[in-house]
């Protein structure tokens, strides 16, 4: 007799030749089953990088600003805001939604690693404590993702500031349109980068050198799957942007505590899918040179 009079029995398991889920249908399969945990991974996850998040409001995103010409721009007063009050506001909108663009696509450093690896587990179905382990990978990592900020902030600065110089000069000589153009293909290519960084750097062990080599390209080679999984993430951040605009705070929180399931995680699943079948590929070419080589000395 089981608990309350009721006859437990055990339940039919899993079936070792049932055909595995992939692709789209495997990652609505773990967010399914795994939501609470995406969700406090999540939420860790946003809490421990609000230092990095307070930096991008208040050094990166009016820097960026200002590069694109807000500076210039005027406001019409919106109801019984004045013109300079409706510019403040904007001003702190769009510092919201360009740090929480930051965060969500480039990372924020040390603790991307650990939300990187916890999310990884949870793509292969292995375990992970999401605060124990997650730890262990921010130390494990701490000094390349350290680094790996310090590049981002190189990059903010520079490419940014090279698109509002060439802008300027774009009405004297195409030229510089072109170096605009070429200047931002960079930087999203820079920015698709960081989808696999983080995934290869709790994977395997290489000099930061090397992690920003392999992560290039790894980018390039699924440059068309990682072009698609921009247009939809960037849609889905959009559409809740849109959606409360109204409310930046409530925006950036609503991200933090369950957006990133739907615009980050989808980046974490891919690159974790495609670097573990990197993995299994190269194990299976070692198995093939290891039987050469038993053949040859036989």
């Amino acid at each position: 007799m089981g608990l309350f009079g009721y006859s437990m029995k055990e339940g039919p398991g899993v079936d070792k030749n049932a055909k595995k889920k992939r692709g789209l249908f495997l990652y609505i399969d773990i967010v399914f089953r795994k939501f609470l945990k995406l969700m406090q991974a999540g939420i860790l996850y946003f809490l421990c990088s609000l230092p990095y998040l307070a930096l991008c409001f208040f050094v990166i995103s009016p820097t960026i600003m200002a590069c694109i010409g807000f500076n210039d721009m005027t406001f019409t007063p919106i109801g019984e805001y004045s013109a300079e009050q409706t510019k403040v506001l904007a001003q702190i909108l769009y510092s919201i939604i360009i740090t929480m663009f930051i965060f969500n696509f480039f990372g924020a450093g040390p603790v991307s690693a650990a939300y990187a690896y916890v999310t990884r587990c949870f793509t292969r179905g292995e375990h992970a404590w999401i605060g124990s382990d997650g730890w262990d990978k921010f130390k494990e990592n701490f000094v390349q993702s350290l680094l790996l900020v310090v590049c981002d902030i190189v990059v903010f600065i520079l490419g940014f500031n090279a698109i509002s110089f060439y802008r300027a000069l774009s009405a004297q000589t195409s030229i510089f349109v072109i170096a605009s153009g070429l200047t931002m293909s960079l930087m999203f290519i820079y920015m698709v980068m960081h989808y696999y960084i983080y995934q290869i750097m709790v994977t395997y062990k290489c000099t930061f050198i090397e992690l920003i080599k392999y992560s290039i390209i790894t980018a390039l080679a699924k440059l068309p799957i990682t072009v698609l999984l921009t247009v939809i993430t960037v849609g889905i951040f959009w559409l809740m942007v849109n959606f409360l605009s109204g409310n930046p705070l409530i925006f950036a929180l609503l991200l933090g505590l369950i957006g990133l399931i739907f615009t980050r995680y989808p980046i974490e699943f891919y690159a974790a899918r495609v670097i573990e079948k990197n993995i299994k590929a190269e194990r299976k070419k070692e198995k093939k040179n290891r039987a050469k080589v038993t053949y040859i000395e036989e």
